[in-house]
């Protein structure tokens, strides 16, 4: 699939506006470089087939099979990138993006055209600083003017609806509520994992975490140390079979995933957590060390606490939007991945260390 991103267009559409309030649907992983001398995007074939459809009372939305490609040819694929996991996290995105702007129409927020103008000129500028043109790159990216503007024009909306939240008081609330965040305090973490898949049966999720419960029980009756545990039973390769488990110090904007991190902090020193699932699968977690970090001014940080609090808002608001939407997700085409690579021999590629955040198209 190619991968003709234009980086001056699409790294303005993604990091969002000039106020340092996040955008919608703002992405983890950055954009491809655009390659020297790239044509337009091919046509997708079969470019209107739906394969999600999301539904709030009357109003639906679906995600077409021309955006899906449209949105993963901004991104690099590993070749031993699960295709599967590939398309539902990139349908999962798409549908946040949905449920998004769902959300924004129903606060009636008005924006002025001029915005918008304002917006796609330092799009223009931006492009023109690296000898490349608006339309071309539209092109090249099967967009319109239309398209780009719509995308303006929410990304503003989404501003707008942060501003009008992020008060003073809000923003001094959020500090004081994640001061591990802004103090820099590190936690020395050590893990044990047992994978599983997250869309594993329950029944194979209880089998895995009875057997986690068993280790613990032998921990908690002092028959071997958690570095011991680690070497043993730990199946995540980055750090098993002679590293005890070690994760070395890691602060809140490490890269961490947020289920690992979120119990990691809360843990007493020396003390061992109860089962603790992430996408990698099941964890134990024990913190041996601890150092607090000092609270900085608040006009200090402000922009980056309006950062963190507009992530955590529009993470808090799609969780209460899926909870209200039908969501109809259809299973991956077939010709989605012309040319998917052999699995390696003896299974699946390694994993990155788990708990490490893995940057992938979405939010």
């Amino acid at each position: 699939m190619g991968r003709s991103v234009q980086a001056g267009l699409l790294s303005m559409m993604i990091v969002g506006m000039s106020t340092g309030v996040a955008a919608p649907a703002l992405a983890q992983a950055q954009p491809a470089a655009p390659a020297a001398g790239t044509q337009a995007a091919p046509k997708v074939p079969g470019a209107d087939d739906v394969l999600a459809t999301v539904t709030e009372g009357s109003v639906s939305e679906k995600v077409t099979k021309g955006e899906l490609v449209n949105f993963l040819s901004r991104y690099p694929i590993p070749a031993t990138e699960n295709r599967d996991q590939l398309y539902h996290d990139a349908v999962d995105s798409l549908v946040n993006t949905k449920l998004l702007t769902m959300f924004l129409n129903r606060q009636k927020i008005a924006v002025d055209p001029s915005k918008v103008d304002a917006e796609i000129a330092r799009v223009e500028s931006s492009l023109k600083q690296d000898k490349q043109d608006l339309q071309t790159a539209l092109k090249e990216n099967n967009l319109d003017i239309k398209d780009l503007r719509s995308e303006m024009e929410n990304r503003i909306r989404w501003s707008e609806y942060v501003q009008a939240k992020a008060t003073d008081a809000e923003l001094r609330r959020y500090l004081i509520d994640n001061q591990d965040l802004f103090s820099g305090t590190q936690v020395r973490a050590s893990h044990i994992l047992l994978r599983v898949e997250p869309d594993a049966p329950a029944a194979e999720k209880e089998k895995v975490k009875k057997k986690l419960l068993d280790i613990k029980a032998q921990l908690d009756a002092n028959k071997l140390t958690f570095a011991e545990a680690a070497n043993k039973y730990s199946e995540d390769p980055a750090n098993a079979g002679t590293a005890g488990g070690d994760l070395d110090y890691i602060t809140l904007s490490s890269g961490f995933i947020t289920e690992f991190t979120d119990v990691a902090f809360k843990l007493k020193k020396g003390s061992i957590s109860g089962p603790v699932e992430t996408p990698y699968g099941l964890h134990l977690i024990q913190v041996t060390d601890r150092k607090e970090g000092k609270l900085p001014d608040f006009d200090q940080v402000k922009t980056a606490i309006i950062r963190y609090y507009a992530g955590d808002l529009q993470k808090n608001l799609l969780n209460e939007e899926r909870k209200q939407a039908k969501i109809d997700v259809k299973p991956m085409p077939k010709d989605l991945f012309p040319n998917p690579p052999a699995a390696p021999a003896g299974g699946a590629a390694p994993a990155p260390a788990a708990g490490a955040a893995t940057p992938k198209p979405g939010l």
